[in-house]
């Protein structure tokens, strides 16, 4: 259970610094109940395919 806990605080930390970095990268990824569930439930590996699937969508 700590586990998650701490996983689920980075994924919400790395998706906050993306957003936070954003004019600087130009890489967003808006703030829903799809982007929170899959930071808050994948951590940072969800974080990261978030960006990845937004660079080669988008």
């Amino acid at each position: 259970m700590k586990s998650f806990l701490v996983s689920a605080a980075l994924g919400f930390l790395a998706l906050a610094l993306v957003n936070l970095t954003a004019q600087y990268t130009g890489v967003a990824i808006p703030l829903n109940r799809l982007s929170l569930a899959a930071s808050g439930v994948l951590g940072v590996p969800g974080v990261t395919l978030m960006v990845i699937l937004n660079t080669i969508l988008l």
